[in-house]
């Protein structure tokens, strides 16, 4: 749908709005003014003459400082992100992905455990260093908007927007997950609820965002694994590329799912006010450089931990002491004599 920018003349809705960021932005000074100082004064009424006083001195009101006024937009900044929920999410964000990568239940039989575990820590180790909220907050300062940051706090600080945050914030044990996925709700949706949720979903580019960071994540480690292999890096971009397509949408159908169990105790008529608030310009342009920052941030993060693993591969030696720690039995050395990573687990996957 069509979306357009506010009109520039102020009306009752609006004003909440321009009001809380005047309080945000009051240690600036005539910061959070500048917006009621469009129209001239009226002309003074004409009055009787009065005799001549002295004039007063004028008390000379010195600007902001760069550091005042600098401290001011981080300020707003931060609020944003507090009362959008983002800077809770973005700072459990690191330790979530890093949790991601260790995998559930039984391991697979082919798995080789000391290298998918040397691999598992790399990926971990560098996602929790990640510094999302850090590149969030850089990225806003660098593309700094006032008008679009106070219009913001207005929007996330109504009685909808706040209901709908708490409910994102709350935190669920994964049964209670797993069960809503088998609830009616989440198999047999309305067909208003669907809709609601993919246009929460394209406002705010969630299922975007893991689909390519999910491709930037498989492409970095894919890159290290092949090293400097030519015929094996051709070989596995051809697997991801038949594979591309299908864990996408696998991708995208968990995304929509885990919003809509988020929601899940939000009445229709909610989730469609919500929904418009993610559908402005201003929500878009927020969620436009949230999207940017944090895909940049995984970039670094993938590349950090490909550059581990590709030490792992082209050091067949150590991955070798890695893998003789797992092995039981003075036969199973024989498969350390052998000159590559595959060839090492291949041999002894017989002695596990």
């Amino acid at each position: 749908m069509a979306l357009t920018l506010p009109k520039p003349a102020l009306d009752k809705k609006q004003l909440p709005a321009i009001v809380g960021g005047v309080i945000v932005l009051a240690a600036a000074g005539w910061f959070g003014w500048q917006y009621f100082n469009e129209a001239p004064p009226p002309p003074a009424p004409i009055s009787k003459p009065q005799p001549v006083t002295a004039a007063k001195p004028k008390v000379k009101v010195s600007a902001p400082s760069p550091a005042d006024v600098e401290k001011a937009h981080a300020r707003l900044i931060e609020d944003v992100l507090a009362a959008s929920g983002l800077k809770q999410q973005l700072d459990q964000l690191p330790q979530t992905m890093a949790a991601s990568v260790r995998p559930s239940g039984k391991p697979q039989k082919k798995a080789a455990p000391a290298l998918n575990k040397a691999i598992e820590d790399a990926l971990a180790e560098a996602f929790a260093a990640g510094e999302f909220h850090t590149k969030v907050s850089a990225n806003l300062k660098k593309n700094y908007d006032q008008k679009r940051l106070q219009a913001l706090l207005g929007d996330f600080s109504t009685p909808t927007a706040k209901r709908m945050i708490e409910m994102e914030r709350a935190s669920a044990a994964p049964e209670e997950r797993a069960r809503y996925a088998r609830s009616a709700a989440a198999t047999k949706p309305s067909p208003q609820r669907v809709e609601l949720i993919k246009r929460i979903d394209a406002a705010t580019r969630a299922s975007d965002l893991a689909v390519e960071a999910a491709s930037s994540s498989v492409n970095a480690l894919a890159s290290a694994m092949a090293g400097d292999d030519a015929r094996r890096s051709a070989a596995i971009d051809r697997r991801i590329e038949k594979q591309r397509s299908a864990t996408a949408q696998k991708i995208r159908n968990a995304t929509l799912l885990n919003l809509a169990f988020g929601y899940k105790d939000a009445s229709d008529a909610d989730l469609e006010k919500f929904a418009g608030i993610y559908e402005t310009q201003n929500s878009k342009w927020l969620y436009g450089l949230v999207y940017a920052s944090l895909l940049e941030e995984v970039k670094v993060a993938s590349a950090g931990a490909a550059k581990r693993i590709g030490e792992l591969a082209i050091k067949p030696a150590a991955t070798a002491q890695k893998l003789a720690g797992a092995m039981a039995g003075a036969d199973a050395r024989a498969c350390l004599r052998l000159e590559t990573n595959t060839a090492i687990i291949k041999c002894a996957e017989a002695y596990r």
